[in-house]
């Protein structure tokens, strides 16, 4: 899932999450062992993760998991506490921000047979280390309004096979129609490092050591999205879209096609009655898939460790656990082991959820930096400066071939 990460602003929060993990880790009297687990998340998410480690504390009654829930800025907040000598015990994290936090984790003995596919641990490694459980994935799929393909008279995408990226804007522009507050659009906004993986790029290369923005691919994924928002494309402009819910759009028609429906989406969809609404494969070559892990603090010995290891693999490999991930009130995303699909796919029999479990076994995991979140802050940064996808006029090409060099220089700071 990208994070959905809620923005709120409190007071002091930084002050309260340092007190909240140093409480009374450790070792008490009567032989109960106290870790700390930091999250982030919105409201339903933090009551599922509640109710996960209230499973393992049933089963567990020696161990007092303190929850800390960090509800903004939650990257900043765990390195403040790192810094300051106060790591939570186990602190959840992205495959996309474990480089940059790696040597505040342990490395971890994880065994690779407990999951249905070898790329969550690989996106949990770092310089040959694992350093993190992988714990959710976060795959994309396309969800479509059938009821517009049927009054366009066109038919629906594969469930199985994904379209290309071709037949997907002469399908998006074919669903199009109308002008102003009335317009139907065939696409939902399309996100720029989402959209360069759909049409075969990607920020870095396989390595994630070198800058892949000076490519062909990269500028024609600008230059698509520039044509898709203007007054005849087939996406909403952000000012269309700014404040507004993308899935409701769907839900009533105004969007024909949503590229990038997570499986947070999904509770919305199990509300609908009688949802015309479709699943099917990201067209190209897929979206961005986040996985996302548990760490374990260098720091945590003896009693603390023993018992963030018994915790975090409740919290990975225990069907118990695993099949919380998602219900019809809250989705943290996909389960990462086989024993806990059914449970996931159960949970709407009738939409099939089964398009996200296919969807982990080709999303594409980008390779982690030390420097990512700041490199594709400036990345979108140097494209709504400089580029029509913001407010300049210059090339795509040309401000992104003049930017990969910013970003190989930030790499190699990395």
């Amino acid at each position: 899932m990208k994070k959905r990460i809620v923005a709120t602003a409190i007071l002091g929060s930084v002050a309260l999450l340092l007190s909240a993990c140093s409480s009374a880790e450790g070792e008490k009297a009567g032989g109960t062992t106290t870790i700390s687990f930091s999250h982030w998340g919105n409201n339903e998410e933090a009551a599922t993760l509640k109710s996960m480690v209230a499973a393992f504390k049933k089963g567990n009654p020696d161990v007092d998991v303190q929850i800390n829930w960090v509800q903004s800025d939650y990257e900043q907040k765990l390195q403040t506490t790192i810094a300051g000598g106060k790591q939570p015990t186990v602190a959840q994290i992205s495959n996309n921000t474990l480089p940059g936090f790696a040597a505040a984790f342990a490395k971890q003995d994880v065994d690779s047979s407990a999951y249905y596919t070898d790329t969550f641990v690989k996106s949990m490694t770092v310089a040959g280390e694992v350093k993190a459980t992988p714990f959710v994935a976060k795959p994309k799929v396309m969800a479509v309004n059938a009821a517009l393909f049927k009054a366009a008279g066109v038919d629906l995408p594969s469930a199985d096979t994904p379209m290309s990226v071709v037949d997907f804007i002469a399908l998006a522009k074919k669903l199009t129609s109308g002008t102003g507050k009335s317009k139907k659009f065939g696409s939902g906004p399309l996100y720029y490092p989402n959209w360069l993986i759909t049409n075969g790029g990607g920020v870095y290369n396989a390595a994630g050591d070198k800058c892949t923005l000076d490519s062909p691919i990269a500028a024609t994924a600008a230059d698509t999205m520039i044509a898709a928002r203007a007054a005849d494309g087939f996406t909403p402009t952000p000012a269309d879209a700014d404040g507004q819910d993308m899935f409701e759009w769907l839900a009533t028609g105004r969007l024909a096609m949503q590229p990038d429906f997570g499986p947070w989406d999904i509770p919305k969809l199990v509300a609908l009655k009688d949802p015309d609404i479709k699943l099917v494969r990201v067209p190209g070559a897929g979206q961005p898939m986040e996985v996302t892990g548990l760490g374990i603090s260098s720091k945590a010995t003896g009693a603390e460790k023993t018992a963030a290891t018994a915790f975090v693999k409740f919290m990975s490999t225990s069907t118990d656990a695993q099949s919380l991930l998602t219900t019809a009130k809250a989705s943290l995303g996909v389960p990462v082991i086989n024993g806990a699909l059914d449970s996931f796919k159960q949970v709407a029999p009738d939409l099939n959820l089964a398009a996200f479990t296919e969807a982990v076994k080709v999303g594409v995991v980008e390779p982690g930096t030390v420097k990512d979140p700041q490199i594709r802050t400036a990345m979108l940064e140097a494209l709504n400066n400089d580029t029509a996808l913001g407010a300049g006029k210059q090339d795509p090409a040309k401000v992104l071939a003049a930017f990969n060099q910013t970003c190989q220089s930030m790499l190699g700071q990395g």
